[in-house]
């Protein structure tokens, strides 16, 4: 595939960044209390939304454009810094009355340190954006991998200190404090003050749909944490945080290594056959990679919680294994989505954002009238996802001239094996009932992972001899070594 090189650092990039993160969240996971978890989490839908807002979109703008130029360089970062900095005031004014409706006093200091660190956020969006165009991923990992360690070392010094909540507010906003400060380290690019209506309408018509569907995405993704913490308690939000990051971690992954980068790639790709190479090689990858990675998570998820976080965790178990269908779903559509981008179908995006968001809102609504507890909660998100993942198919489909059975035969070839797997995990499971966490995740994980490579030996699946390829290739060359 194109972009071996570009593949290669964006996993460097994501494997360690995400690795960080879910160390540093296990630590405070394990030095603070859910409810802590639960004041951050009933307002992360606000600053996710003006994260979206603040981009508008221009920035898949940039990347689109076949030879962006400095002037349009120039006014997507002067936009930015000026529409981050009302967006930043925004949440500040917004924290006490959103502590008045939570009825949590302390959120309104939340609001007020995200919305300061919130500005510098948006001043790094332009030069992330230029080393995407020209897929420098080597310097983007180098920025973000600092920029997390420094705030994850942050978060954590705190949570030892005792400072509570504030871990994890300084975890989550320095960031992007690090980030401003790395990004004009390694990037070296001083954008020109510089303020141009042709490259802002250009690029605003087609980011703008787009971003209308991120701040929709937001929306679906955080409004269950924060009608938790609004109708039942911050521990319930807390908890349904927890479950909720630990199945973002894996598909955060796929969709930084594969579907992000995979953006770029297509659109400096003009040959429409083989841009239809790309799509199909990429559907079938992404398909095997999530469901081995939500079905193995699905068959440790309860000793792994246990090891990881401590017994105090538990009751986020259940709403972590209905989560895992959000999550390969979501991967799935994002993928879709990014193609749609690359053909400009950005209305489409957007539109089809809108639909999911009003169908989970309806159902959420009922879930919170009828019973609300936190399963349902989850519920309303997986149902959603699913339905509008089958929608995004037909419309993939369409744009690309392709069979209906093309596609579903794609999943069909990738589902059988890593499925049959996790039937013969839950089966043995008994055997080590009652043993370790530790030893409970290593037996469940090889016992996966053999059936997993055992049952493809037997069935040859089309990606078996690929995999086997690869294996031998990097087995000989450490021999040579």
């Amino acid at each position: 595939m194109a972009g071996t090189g570009v593949y290669k650092w964006s996993a460097i990039d994501r494997v360690c960044n995400s690795a960080m993160t879910f160390g540093g969240n296990i630590v405070l996971a394990r030095l603070l209390d859910p409810s802590d978890f639960g004041l951050v989490a009933m307002v992360a839908i606000f600053t996710a939304i003006a994260q979206n807002l603040s981009g508008c979109g221009m920035s898949d703008g940039l990347i689109h454009k076949a030879n962006p130029t400095e002037r349009d360089y120039s006014t997507v970062f002067v936009f930015n810094a000026a529409f981050g900095l009302i967006l930043g005031a925004v949440l500040v004014v917004l924290g006490w009355p959103l502590s008045k409706f939570f009825g949590h006093p302390e959120i309104r200091n939340i609001m007020i340190a995200t919305g300061i660190c919130f500005f510098f956020m948006t001043l790094s969006f332009t030069q992330e954006t230029r080393m995407r165009k020209d897929l420098d991923m080597k310097k983007m990992a180098i920025v973000r991998l600092s920029s997390t360690a420094s705030a994850t070392a942050l978060g954590i010094w705190l949570a030892a200190e005792g400072y509570g909540y504030w871990a994890l507010v300084a975890t989550q906003t320095m960031v992007s404090v690090f980030s401003f400060m790395y990004y004009l380290l390694v990037s070296r690019w001083i954008p020109r003050i510089a303020f141009y209506a042709e490259s802002f309408r250009e690029l605003f018509s087609y980011g703008v749909h787009l971003m209308l569907a991120y701040v929709a995405q937001q929306i679906g993704r955080n409004i269950n944490t924060a009608m938790l913490g609004r109708f039942s308690t911050p521990a319930s939000s807390g908890l349904y945080s927890q479950a909720q990051k630990l199945e973002e971690v894996p598909f955060a992954i796929t969709e930084s290594v594969f579907n992000w980068p995979f953006l770029a790639v297509l659109c400096n790709e003009q040959d429409m056959t083989a841009r239809k190479g790309l799509c199909s090689q990429m559907h079938r990858r992404l398909w095997l990679i999530n469901l081995v990675i939500g079905l193995l998570m699905l068959v440790v998820s309860l000793p792994a919680f246990n090891l990881l976080y401590g017994p105090k965790w538990d009751a986020a178990v259940p709403v972590f294994r209905l989560l895992i269908a959000f999550g390969v779903c979501s991967s799935i559509k994002l993928f879709y989505q990014t193609v749609f981008k690359a053909y400009n179908y950005t209305r489409l995006v957007r539109n089809l954002t809108f639909i999911e968001v009003a169908l989970q809102l309806g159902l959420l609504t009922i879930a919170l009238l009828y019973n609300g507890s936190i399963m349902t909660v989850a519920l309303t998100q997986v149902l959603a996802s699913i339905i509008m993942l089958i929608v995004s198919a037909g419309w993939y489909v369409r744009i690309l001239q392709i069979q209906g059975t093309t596609v579903a035969g794609e999943f069909m070839r990738t589902a059988a094996e890593p499925l049959a797997a996790a039937v013969i995990t839950f089966a043995f499971s008994y055997l080590w009932q009652g043993a370790s966490p530790f030893l409970c995740c290593l037996f469940t994980g090889l016992v996966f992972v053999g059936g997993f490579l055992g049952i493809c030996a037997l069935t040859r699946p089309p990606y078996y001899a690929l995999m086997i390829t690869y294996i031998k290739n990097r087995i000989g060359s450490k021999s040579k070594i």
